[in-house]
């Protein structure tokens, strides 16, 4: 007469290579499907590279603009700084400002600006457009000093959201010290 009951060492053996049956299936076919993707046209890249990884970055701590506010990019940013045709706020702390900052900039922190913009008041209003800028996308001291200068007065007032890092990154003209 034949047994058909495995000892319990039987059925963990089983156990085991089935287990392990699954688990083989399992990698080859994510290998496979990593291959196909890899040598595909229309492959999804694994992970972002360059520009791509520069983009999600950026959208991954970006802060949003509230609306009214308009952002400037880098690039007319700086062809703002070279025509003369903006004036630069600073919203960093006084300290990172006088470390370094964008030439003719003034600091205006969020924290200062109820002592600090009587003084500039007269630049601010005679300004055609107002750069505001701080540390980066992830920075919102100046959505902040923004939005209390529209409050102040009718001014044409721009958000540098890639701020100061992009800014000395792209190489563009730097000063340090405490004044403009």
């Amino acid at each position: 007469m034949k047994s058909n009951h495995f000892s319990q060492s039987d059925a963990a053996a089983e156990l085991a290579r089935v287990l392990l049956g699954a688990l083989a299936l399992l990698i080859g076919s994510a290998a496979i499907g990593i291959a196909v993707n890899h040598f595909s046209p229309r492959g999804i890249p694994v992970f972002p590279v360059g520009q791509e990884l520069a983009a999600v970055q950026a959208s991954t701590v970006s802060i949003p603009l509230p609306p009214g506010l308009k952002p400037v990019e880098l690039a007319d940013a700086k062809k703002a700084f070279d025509d003369a045709a903006a004036l630069f706020l600073d919203a960093r702390p006084s300290d990172e400002y006088a470390e370094a900052h964008v030439p003719g900039a003034v600091n205006l922190p969020p924290s200062r600006f109820e002592e600090r913009f009587p003084d500039l008041a007269d630049r601010v209003e005679k300004a055609p457009v107002i750069i505001v800028y701080c540390s980066g996308a992830e920075c919102s001291d100046s959505i902040e000093v923004a939005e209390r200068l529209e409050e102040t007065g009718n001014y044409t007032i721009q958000v540098l959201e890639a701020g100061w890092r992009a800014w000395a990154e792209a190489g563009y003209p730097t000063t340090t010290g405490a004044e403009p």
